[in-house]
């Protein structure tokens, strides 16, 4: 089981850019972080200092004569390096250059960066493979339905006749051939299944491209529908899910085989090289273009995360997708402590019936659907009693 990783994983995960030079960089430690209380420290613990270190004769007058040295000592600074010292302090450049020097280095390290990104996105183009879209997407929908998140048979597998995909449609809306052909063999949660019944984050449900509203929707999602004079988002771009207000643009970039995500409500992350490659010189226009400043992850990483976030418990199906995270904290002054508590009960039940029934080996899905209804009536009595 790994380490607890809080929101927004794992709908947000680091740019391929940071993975990359994270493995051929890894961190080393430095002695600075070595623990010297140890037992099994490194120093030499078999140092013995003389017995007359501390008491020999002369040596409280040595001391004395130290100190009034090091006070005595004053380093001559003059009032022109003094003020160069303070310039630097205060731009924080070792060297205070210019407000154009510090520009044009500030471009060569993008530069560098971007050239880094760009390498990283081709490595991810030579290995992309929509057949291994298709087989995740597939896994991570029939988990969910085995989880008892969706009924059995909420799922659509292609090839798809009931309804079919309107590929006149989609060519008239401008999608990429790439994009079209992978919305043909991508399965679908069906419509019948209602909007919030479908969500496993929250204001946002997978795309069906069999169903035109959604077609339509995918070539200007949210929020880009609402912003004047935007034009559509890159034809080779397929949502894989469609958001509503405060939701999640997760995108599939089906040139290079990345996928773009970020939550409508906080825009992509700033500080990334992804988005001063594309938004940061962009001035008022960027508020059009932001999706393609969002972290780009390979999509099979990014697919696999997901899946191993839910079959390891790591995030719970079937709970709102606020309270999906079992670890979250939610106790403190700006969180009533009776909600936490009772979104804590339902937690706990659910991760103790997924136990008992087997989850993942011995998996019993009836018996835990059962039991889980059982279980919150029980809760829902006691609620009613508390209230």
């Amino acid at each position: 089981m790994r380490p607890h990783v809080p929101y927004p994983w794992p709908w947000g995960q680091p740019s391929i850019l940071v993975t990359l030079e994270e493995e051929r960089n890894p961190p080393t430690k430095s002695w600075l972080d070595d623990d010297f209380d140890s037992d099994d420290s490194d120093l030499d613990s078999d140092y013995i200092p003389s017995e007359n270190t501390a008491s020999s004769p002369g040596s409280e007058s040595a001391s004395e004569d130290s100190s009034s040295a090091t006070s005595d000592y004053v380093i001559d600074v003059s009032e022109s390096e003094l003020a160069q010292l303070n310039a630097d302090a205060e731009t924080n450049w070792p060297s205070s250059p210019t407000p154009s020097i510090k520009e044009a280095l500030e471009e060569e390290e993008l530069a560098k960066q971007i050239a880094k990104l760009v390498e990283a996105e081709q490595n991810a183009a030579s290995v992309y493979n929509p057949d291994e879209v298709v087989a995740l997407l597939t896994q991570l929908y029939e988990l969910l339905i085995s989880m008892g998140h969706w009924p059995e048979h909420s799922v659509a597998y292609a090839p798809h006749t009931n309804p079919p995909l309107n590929e006149a449609l989609a060519v008239q809306l401008g999608y990429a051939p790439a994009a079209i052909a992978l919305m043909h063999r991508l399965p679908y949660v069906k419509s019948n299944i209602e909007w919030e019944d479908c969500e496993i984050v929250a204001q946002t449900r997978f795309a069906n491209y069999t169903n035109e509203e959604c077609l339509r929707e995918g070539r200007h999602p949210y929020p880009y529908q609402y912003i004047d004079d935007c034009p559509d988002i890159d034809a080779w771009l397929l949502p894989l899910m469609i958001p509503r207000r405060d939701g999640w643009n997760v995108m599939l970039d089906t040139k290079i085989g990345v996928i773009r995500a970020y939550c409508t409500e906080r825009s992509p992350p700033e500080d990334t090289v992804e988005w001063r490659r594309y938004c940061k010189a962009s001035g008022n226009e960027k508020d059009k273009m932001e999706y393609r400043g969002a972290p780009s992850v390979p999509a099979s990483r990014y697919l696999s995360e997901i899946i191993y976030a839910y079959s390891s418990l790591s995030r719970l199906p079937i709970m709102h997708p606020y309270r999906n995270d079992p670890q979250e904290k939610r106790y403190g002054p700006s969180y009533e402590t009776w909600l936490a508590s009772e979104e804590r009960e339902e937690q706990l039940a659910l991760l103790r019936l997924y136990t008992d029934c087997g989850w993942p080996d011995a998996w019993r899905r009836d018996e835990f659907l059962k039991r889980w209804e059982a279980e919150k009536d029980e809760i829902g009595v006691r609620r009613a009693k508390h209230d």
